[in-house]
């Protein structure tokens, strides 16, 4: 299992990765204090951080499970305003 920071250096490259998986995201948001849950509609996800209340909340990629650039992008934001990264 990866490491928080291997997590987050994959996720920050200075290119955004095409290949950062839905599990690798539950494993770094579990790792950032943030609680997963079933968001909105039916194949939406979203992390709640446990200490702030903050979420943040979107669809689950399809057909494949690596997550889209804009769900990298948001990501990325979320942990920033959280104190992650």
């Amino acid at each position: 299992m990866p490491t928080k920071k291997e997590l987050i250096q994959k996720l920050t490259a200075k290119r955004l990765p095409r290949n950062y998986t839905v599990r690798e995201l539950d494993a770094l948001m579990s790792k950032c204090s943030c609680e997963k849950y079933q968001g909105g509609r039916g194949s939406g996800i979203g992390y709640r951080h446990s200490p702030t209340g903050r979420a943040i909340q979107f669809d689950a990629p399809h057909p494949g499970k690596e997550l889209y650039a804009y769900q990298v992008k948001a990501v990325i934001e979320f942990l920033k305003s959280i104190g992650e990264i």
